[in-house]
């Protein structure tokens, strides 16, 4: 392929995924603007977050399938309606809203949570598609280094988020650094992104399918499935989407009583997600890629337990998730860049495979389990070491779930506490979020204002030793992740060393280094695959 074209190709795929980390950080900022105009509370808003998780997982799966049977370009041209019609329905919100509330009020709420369900679900199949067409792209772009570009690829994301985190805070709601715009443009403002690279990329040439260069065998694809290290990885990989994304989701929330604004802690560890991911080729020239999975996991699972530990400095929190992020930062784009590397021939089944274990894993699995361990282990904390205020601020009921029972703190009363500032002598500011608080009764409210000066920095306290527990309880996810790791290369060590492969099972020469590891048979398609695409 044409060196300029693939550049733009690359170029255009790095910005699908800045436009979805754009898209996913605004919208995640508009819960309290959208309950604000339309009366939607935190239950509807958690159903529209999660619609983003239940199309991307699915489609990256069948994405890859829908692939390898009518091509990148096809698919990447109906994600990139998609996210445009997305864009569209949110646009459409204020003025249906208008309409449904003249013609019937009672109705109106739940008419607009389903018109922004149906755009996130949308924006989110989109974002699947995307996936589904990019990585095994890239992939086969730049067969002599797949692990390098598939990181420098997947530090759009971080972009994104860093991107969309920051315009969200300078224009978005009440509380904007600069000035409050209409949350139509805020969220919207991907649909930029999406304009962009679909002028460089929609005018391409595309490589072919994995499914094409093999011959046109579509059953070929489905081989990887028939591999016992490939199931190994599928496995591996929903550890890596519980871990990373799960522990992301809950990130500020577990850090909420420690730092004055604990979403900078997600910020920066997003930051330098970007930063290192451009650096992944260096490493793996020295280290092979199932080496640098292996290294990472470790460190992951140290610096879940260093950021799991009573650490009262703000420094040195931010020092622990600096730890952490060099964990974190190669293990996704690694594991896609070891399935096209190993199995190319499966293309974008591989890939969507992994890329559907992680996010499944996640959305049914990691982030519930990891909330209802703060959970945990906030109740367990209050009750031994304020009994009496946990009698006030506990449920009746018991929960169970993940094999966990306990009775949980009231969600609206931990709210107001957590919204008042402790001092360092353990004086407090101000009861009036107690006060204010709109679903606690008046009775409540002075009995909890009544002891406030000893209940708040208990309850602060034991939110903060949860969120601490589920840190280090989540460190034996990677922990695992190292195990299964060792154990592949101990496989790939006894049949001879790690090799990438082209579609027809014979060994690219390329730079990965390992013990045991051997070069042979230079590859000379390295300027990207047959082109089959127009």
């Amino acid at each position: 392929m044409d060196p300029n074209a693939r550049g733009k190709l690359m170029l255009a795929s790095f910005l699908t995924l800045v436009a979805s980390g754009v898209g996913f950080a605004n919208r995640a900022a508009a819960g309290g603007v959208w309950e604000r105009e339309f009366g939607i509370g935190g239950g509807d808003f958690g159903a529209i977050m999660g619609a983003g998780f239940l199309g991307f997982g699915v489609m990256i799966f069948f994405g890859g399938v829908l692939v390898e049977k009518f091509g990148y370009k096809l698919l990447l041209t109906v994600a990139f309606i998609g996210h445009l019609i997305s864009a569209g329905l949110l646009f459409a919100a204020n003025p249906m809203f208008a309409g449904w509330r003249e013609a019937d009020p009672a109705t109106a709420t739940a008419n607009v949570v389903q018109l922004l369900y149906w755009s996130t679900f949308i924006f989110s199949i989109c974002q699947g598609l995307y996936e589904a067409v990019i990585n095994p792209m890239i992939a086969q772009l730049y067969p002599e280094n797949q692990t390098h570009y598939l990181n420098i690829l997947h530090a759009g994301w971080p972009g994104g988020m860093i991107v969309g985190g920051i315009f969200a805070a300078c224009f978005l709601g009440n509380d904007a650094w600069i000035a409050s715009l209409p949350w139509t443009i805020c969220l919207s403002s991907f649909a930029v992104i999406v304009i962009i690279y679909g002028v460089i990329a929609l005018p391409q040439k595309f490589p072919a399918t994995a499914a094409a260069v093999g011959g046109g065998d579509f059953a070929k694809v489905f081989s990887c499935f028939a591999s016992l290290p490939f199931l190994v990885l599928i496995v591996m990989h929903g550890l890596i989407g519980y871990m990373e994304l799960g522990v992301d989701s809950w990130m500020a929330k577990l850090m909420e009583n420690l730092l004055p604004n604990a979403i900078l802690v997600l910020v920066y560890t997003s930051a330098l997600m970007f930063v290192l991911r451009f650096f992944a080729g260096p490493i793996v020239h020295r280290i092979n890629p199932i080496g640098l999975l292996f290294g990472s996991s470790v460190i992951a699972c140290l610096g879940l337990l260093w950021l799991g530990q009573p650490i009262d400095s703000v420094f040195m929190v931010f020092v622990a998730a600096t730890f952490y992020s060099f964990g974190k930062a190669f293990l996704w784009p690694t594991m896609l860049a070891v399935a096209g590397e190993r199995w190319p021939q499966c293309g974008s089944v591989a890939m969507g495979a992994l890329g559907a274990a992680g996010m499944i894993t996640v959305g049914q699995i990691g982030g519930a389990r990891i909330g209802t361990q703060q959970g945990y282990h906030m109740s367990q904390n209050l009750e031994q070491t304020a009994p009496e205020t946990f009698a006030r601020y506990a449920s009746d009921t018991t929960t169970s779930g993940f094999g966990y029972e306990f009775k949980p703190v009231i969600a609206e009363r931990l709210g107001a506490v957590n919204n008042i500032h402790v001092a360092e002598d353990g004086s407090i500011s101000s009861t009036d979020p107690i006060k204010n608080a709109g679903l606690i009764d008046e009775a409540d409210k002075q009995i909890l204002v009544d002891n406030a000066a000893v209940d708040v920095p208990a309850v602060q306290n034991s939110y903060l030793a949860g969120g601490r527990q589920a840190l280090i309880d989540t460190a034996q996810i990677p922990a695992g992740m190292a195990i299964g790791f060792l154990l592949l290369l101990g496989y790939f060590k006894a049949i001879g060393g790690y090799k990438v492969l082209d579609v027809n099972g014979n060994p690219i020469e390329q730079g990965h280094g390992s013990a045991g590891d051997t070069q042979t048979d230079e590859h000379a398609a390295s300027e990207g695959a047959p082109t089959a695409e127009g």
